[in-house]
């Protein structure tokens, strides 16, 4: 008897660790899905918030560089996941891109406008996409969002630019 019970510890032992371990792994997974790159796609960088921090229900100016394009860029996506303490949300929507302003080779900057409804931390990420249908890399930012109070929208933090 003591035999059978020593042999099943020592089973459940060796597994322990490959459990922990895919759970572990698991935890640092991504926490949207955006598309994979093209090796020939369009490069962004320099994701960043305007202002950096603000509070719910204010919007944000999300302002990136697009780097290279080889051709015109059509489209852009975002993504973002909200945390306040052991809760998420999650979302995205499709961005708005003005075509004339995104040629290859004369847009240096995207801009776009996010209004978070809720207070908690965003995890914020954008991909674009040329005439080819190539896709950029992805940008993660985190912005910190305060809760509303009572005040009105006049109340925001200033955006300057």
């Amino acid at each position: 008897m003591n035999e059978t019970v020593i042999r099943s510890i020592e089973t459940y032992g060796r597994l322990w660790p490959a459990l922990v371990l895919s759970i572990g792994l698991a935890g640092c997974a991504p926490l949207v899905d955006m598309d994979e790159p093209s090796a020939q796609g369009p490069r962004i960088s320099d994701l960043r918030f305007v202002p950096p921090g603000t509070r719910a229900g204010c919007p944000v100016e999300v302002r990136f560089r697009l780097d290279t394009a080889g051709e015109d860029i059509v489209s852009a996506k975002c993504a973002w996941v909200r945390r306040h303490g052991r809760s998420a949300e999650h979302g995205h929507s499709t961005l708005p891109v003005e075509v004339d302003a995104a040629r290859a080779g004369q847009a240096d900057e995207i801009e776009a406008r996010f209004t978070p409804s809720d207070s908690g931390t965003y995890y914020y990420y954008v991909q674009v996409g040329d005439r080819s249908g190539r896709l950029s890399n992805v940008l993660r930012g985190t912005l910190a969002v305060d809760r509303s109070w009572t005040e009105s929208a006049s109340s925001c933090p200033a955006q300057s630019r």
